[in-house]
């Protein structure tokens, strides 16, 4: 699942950084961060785990939401991020329990 997540972030950078985007370099920057949740979680950090899934459910909502994006981009972003969403639910009892310090 983290291997789909940074094909994701890698095809999203490829296209940012190929176009003509004005705002590219801070996309790009922003991008690379999930790179860094992917790693995370192949070591199975929980933070990673909940910051990948925020980034998946807000990429399921802007390319429903993005007026103007063409039905195939759009079913696309949707399919992969759909999917990177029911890996991470599925993947969630992998994680280690929550432990609360001592008191």
């Amino acid at each position: 699942m983290a291997g789909l997540c940074a094909l994701e972030t890698t095809v999203l950078i490829s296209i940012i950084a190929f176009g003509s985007y004005r705002a590219g370099p801070a996309l790009i920057g922003f991008l690379a961060v999930k790179y860094l949740f992917c790693w995370g979680l192949l070591h199975r950090r929980p933070g990673a785990w909940m910051a990948l899934l925020l980034f998946e459910i807000t990429t399921a909502v802007a390319a429903l939401t993005k007026p103007g994006l063409p039905i195939y981009q759009r079913a696309l972003e949707e399919t992969v991020s759909v999917g990177c969403i029911v890996l991470l639910a599925a993947s969630a009892t992998l994680f280690p329990a929550p432990k609360l310090p001592p008191p």
